[in-house]
């Protein structure tokens, strides 16, 4: 007899599951998203539970539309999917096939639950809203849901200046919940090897935490590494929140910068060399030649700081344009020294010991009488003192002017080998660097 009750008891049961799904199925979608939203609400799952809700996170990256080195941010357009697990929604879609899934668009949103993610490190962000906010909600039979989001976010990325513009940055999009501590929401990216997450999401086989689209073009840098990371990040008071972080190694190209940049200011100081090759009279020319290098090496200097910001260190660009100004302020200088070389009988301040020494191949000291010429043991010759003073300051002239051609000649060769070394260096430093940064 307790047999036959026991078994009168399960079939009312069942019989009452059938009706109720059945009777499911005579809701109209609408009726039934009406339904849901006054029957579940705003309250996330699980909250009254022992156990979090596990929340999976994918970013598709469909731009990257700007990186700020004044500003030390980047801006990206986005496309986030959440996928979690409601087991209060089956009761409601248990009776549809497994095809059945439930569409919530942007209005109705508001009266559903879902995941309240923000941004640490985001300086602004917006939703798209053409033609409508651009978000939706998804519920499967099985109490799976889906949530995409259509983002564009304006990120703080602190970069490192120092190698700029062989420089490699990384820039982070950082999620954390806002509300619940790792308690009630554990965030997680798409495609970790767990079991307890086995089946959850609704993406294909296959799917990666973070995706790129493939017709991305940056002006400047390009994404050689992408990498995803789970912390935790602990606010006083509030316990430990999941945190997920998607790091962006980028590298820059150079072939603005050698444009724009290098290649000018090597020519302008190839230029100043000219200044060599002109006759130590030709004042105004040399002069003009200098002071023009000098201003523009200047100038060009200030043009490129203009476009970065104000740093206590010193970056790569810094050496190289400091480097060019030297090369051209010395050619200036160089015109100034052969001028007084040239010209030291008017500058009796100015003297170097044995100014008047020219060299010759005799080895015994002689003395040519009317020339004014004494040639000593060390076969150096010098001016004779007694000769007459007309004749003296020929010598004189024609003696400066020597030690200014001779001037002019040694830095013909010297500054070119120099400026060589100095490309070598340079180059072989910081390309070198930059290759290090590529492996």
């Amino acid at each position: 007899m307790v047999l036959v009750q026991i078994l009168a008891c399960l079939f009312a049961c069942t019989g009452a599951v059938i009706r109720g799904n059945t009777a499911m199925k005579d809701f109209t979608r609408t009726e039934l998203i009406s339904l849901i939203e006054e029957k579940i609400g705003n309250s996330p799952p699980n909250f009254n539970d022992d156990f979090a809700t596990t929340v999976e996170c994918q970013l598709a990256i469909d731009s990257f539309d700007s990186v700020n080195e004044v500003d030390m941010d980047f801006t990206v357009s986005i496309m986030l999917h959440l996928n979690w697990n409601d087991t209060r929604f089956i009761t409601w879609t248990s009776g549809y096939d497994d095809t059945f899934v439930l569409e919530f668009d942007s209005k109705r949103l508001d009266n559903i639950w879902t995941p309240d993610l923000f941004f640490p490190n985001e300086k602004s962000a917006f939703i798209h809203k053409v033609f409508m906010p651009n978000k939706m909600l998804r519920v499967y039979t099985n109490g799976k849901i889906t949530y995409t989001v259509r983002l564009s976010l304006t990120l703080s990325c602190p970069m490192d200046l120092r190698n700029y513009p062989f420089d490699k940055q990384v820039c982070r999009i950082e999620m954390e919940s806002f509300s619940y501590n790792e308690d009630n929401i554990i965030l997680e990216w798409v495609g970790t090897d767990r079991p307890d997450l086995a089946n959850m999401t609704q993406m294909p086989e296959g799917a990666v935490p973070v995706e790129i689209s493939d017709n991305i073009e940056m002006n400047q840098f390009r994404v050689v590494e992408k990498r995803t990371l789970k912390t935790l990040n602990e606010r006083r008071g509030a316990g430990n929140h999941s945190l997920l972080q998607a790091e962006f190694h980028l590298v820059r190209d150079i072939g603005y910068y050698l444009v724009q940049m290098y290649i000018p200011s090597m020519l302008i100081v190839m230029l100043s060399w000219i200044s060599f090759w002109l006759n130590v009279n030709a004042v105004p020319g040399r002069i003009s030649l200098g002071v023009l290098t000098v201003l523009t090496m200047t100038q060009q200097s200030s043009t490129v700081n203009a476009t970065l910001p104000r740093v206590s260190y010193t970056k790569a660009i810094d050496i190289w344009m400091s480097m060019c100004l030297v090369f051209v302020f010395a050619a200036l200088i160089e015109f100034a020294v052969a001028n007084v070389l040239a010209r030291k009988d008017t500058n009796k301040g100015f003297g170097f010991k044995k100014l008047f020494l020219l060299p010759t191949l005799s080895e015994q000291r002689k003395k040519r009488k009317g020339s004014g010429v004494l040639v000593d043991d060390r076969g150096l010759m010098r001016l004779d003192p007694e000769m007459d003073p007309t004749l003296v300051q020929k010598h004189r002239e024609l003696s400066g002017l020597l030690h200014a051609m001779y001037l002019d000649v040694a830095c013909r060769f010297l500054f070119p080998i120099c400026f060589g070394v100095f490309n070598l260096v340079y180059w072989t430093i910081y390309t070198a660097d930059n290759f290090h940064n590529h492996g």
